[in-house]
C-alpha cells in the first residue's frame, strides 16, 4: 500500500506509536544508567593507621569523588557504611574546598557536590556546603562514623 492509499488516521496512529516507543526507550535507558555505578576515575590510597582524622576525611572525600567505593568503605565505620554507599553512588563529582579539624575526631568539610540524575538530597545543597564528619579511632586508625550538616 502506498502512502497515498493509507488513510491519514492510520498514518497518524503509526507516528504516535513510534513516538511513544521512542519515548519509553529513552526513559528506560536513562533509568538503567542510573542503576549502574559510575566508573572509577582513580585509585585512592587509604592513609596509614597513624594518619590524622583530617587526612582520613580528605582521603574519604577524594575516594567519593573518584568513585573508589572500596577505599571509601575502607575508611568508614560499619555504622556509616550505608551512607557511604549512597554517597559513592549518588555523587557525580565532589570538590573539597576546605577541611578544618574542629575537635578530637571531628572534621568540618566544605565542598561542592554535583549529583547524578534523580539523586537528590535536600539536606546537602550542591554549592558551598559544610558537613562535619565524626570519626572513631580503632586499631586500623580513624574511621568516618557519622556526619551532620552545619
Amino acid at each position: 500500500m502506498s502512502a497515498e492509499t493509507v488513510p491519514a488516521r492510520t498514518r497518524r496512529r503509526r507516528r504516535v506509536g513510534w513516538v511513544a516507543i521512542a519515548a519509553v526507550t529513552v526513559v528506560a535507558v536513562v533509568g538503567m544508567a542510573q542503576l549502574y555505578p559510575l566508573p572509577r576515575t582513580a585509585d585512592v590510597l587509604s592513609p596509614p593507621a597513624d594518619a590524622t582524622a583530617e587526612e582520613v576525611v580528605r582521603a574519604y572525600l577524594e575516594a567519593i569523588d573518584a568513585h573508589d567505593c572500596d577505599t571509601a568503605q575502607d575508611l568508614t565505620a560499619p555504622s556509616f557504611a550505608a551512607v557511604t554507599e549512597s554517597m559513592c553512588h549518588d555523587a557525580a563529582s565532589l570538590t573539597t574546598t576546605e577541611l578544618q579539624t574542629v575537635g578530637t575526631g571531628a572534621v568540618h568539610a566544605s565542598f561542592d557536590i554535583d549529583r547524578r540524575l534523580f539523586a537528590e538530597d535536600v539536606s546537602v545543597p550542591e554549592d558551598g556546603w559544610g558537613w562535619t564528619y565524626y570519626l572513631t579511632r580503632g586499631p586500623e586508625g580513624w574511621r568516618v562514623s557519622d556526619a551532620g550538616n552545619g
